[in-house]
């Protein structure tokens, strides 16, 4: 993320702080590199406030995300991901929307993540090219990342960083690298609707996942369109007048019809329109009724998703979002599985108690002791 160069001795040199704009990868994950040293935090310096505070500062490496040469995006140990305030970035919302970009590419790549809105957006430095300082964002999840990054995080939250889950730094660029390629081959779909509709999948909000894939939807049928409807059309040597504005006539050839269209053309098989016309009858009833979808209208939606995703890019193309398990909540938290084994605790804490509950749990445990011995 270079700034400007002055020379010296015919040497170049670079500022040693650099502004940059930050936003964290979300849900936690620590970033390994071949370049950083491992992290490690034991009980004792969680519960005293005393990891290592510098490494989560640590640079792991840099991820071409399209920028002009020679920009890129910078990735911090912490999940931090920083950007050069450009002037094409300058708006907030234009920040947003192509941090969102990338987090779609990393997502459509096979590694799972959330959109980041406007309050997840901060300001911050890169200082010497070895460590990314963020200044406080507003979003609950950067906070996280701010008391952790002060060491002033409490026990209750640092704990997140004891064993935590990781995230390999080459592993995240060949994601991103194949995502941006896929991206790359439907110029219509804006990556950040498909980013919070997957994610609305894997946190079961069933509304918010349609009404964003449904958007997904509706582009990634016109990029079919264009290819396969359109241009045999316009390049026909015999053109008809008239027919190919005929064919671009949104009130005659809607969504329905359109998806009626490429099936019988062979590019949607017949379980891609029944999801279609299930998670279409769900987006006009959510639209014009105000009725909440259920779960199984929700996921037609992401499997035509993913169906017209395929279709564009061909079927001997790999689609790692495919192969993510959505329902496999450890991805993302809150929503993670129960585990029905036995708990063997490492570590635990005493909760405060409130009046009566101590004497509470022994009758609870008294009753559930007399149903056992029956």
């Amino acid at each position: 993320m270079p700034s400007d160069v002055t020379a010296d001795n015919d040497l170049p040199r670079f500022p040693r702080r650099v502004m940059a704009m930050i936003v964290f990868i979300h849900p936690f994950r620590m970033v390994e590199s071949k370049s950083l040293e491992g992290w490690t935090a034991s009980i004792e310096q969680i519960n005293r406030g005393q990891w290592d505070y510098v490494k989560l500062h640590e640079i792991a490496g840099g991820i071409d995300v399209g920028l002009p040469s020679p920009y890129h995006m910078l990735v911090g140990r912490d999940g931090a991901l920083a950007l050069p305030p450009l002037p094409q970035l300058r708006s907030d919302q234009q920040a947003v929307e192509f941090f969102n970009r990338c987090l779609a590419a990393f997502l459509l790549g096979g590694i799972y993540c959330t959109a980041v809105s406007l309050d997840n957006l901060e300001i911050g430095s890169i200082i010497d090219w070895k460590y990314i300082r963020a200044h406080g964002g507003q979003a609950q999840a950067n906070h996280f990342h701010d008391l952790a990054r002060l060491r002033m995080a409490p026990a209750l939250d640092a704990i997140a960083l004891l064993d935590p889950p990781t995230l390999n730094f080459d592993t995240l660029r060949k994601a991103a690298e194949k995502g941006f390629a896929l991206l790359a081959t439907i110029p219509q779909l804006s990556a950040e609707f498909l980013l919070k509709g997957v994610s609305g999948i894997a946190r079961r909000d069933w509304g918010v996942a349609l009404s964003n894939l449904w958007i997904s939807i509706e582009q990634m049928t016109e990029a079919l369109w264009q290819r396969d409807v359109l241009r045999p059309v316009q390049c026909d040597e015999n053109r008809i007048a008239g027919r190919s504005d005929q064919l671009k006539d949104t009130r005659t050839w809607t969504a329905a019809n359109r998806h009626e269209l490429l099936h019988l053309k062979g590019i949607l098989s017949d379980a891609a329109l029944r999801h279609l016309y299930q998670a279409r009858k769900a987006r006009n009833d959510l639209s014009h009724r105000g009725t909440h979808p259920n779960e199984p209208a929700a996921q037609s939606a992401y499997a035509a998703t993913l169906a017209l995703f395929q279709a564009i890019v061909g079927e001997g193309v790999e689609l790692p979002l495919s192969n993510l398990d959505l329902a496999d909540h450890s991805l993302t938290d809150p929503f993670r599985p129960r585990d029905h084994r036995v708990l063997d605790p490492q570590y635990w804490m005493e909760i405060p108690k409130l009046p009566g509950e101590t004497e509470l749990e022994r009758e609870e445990a008294a009753e559930r002791n007399s149903v056992a011995q029956k």
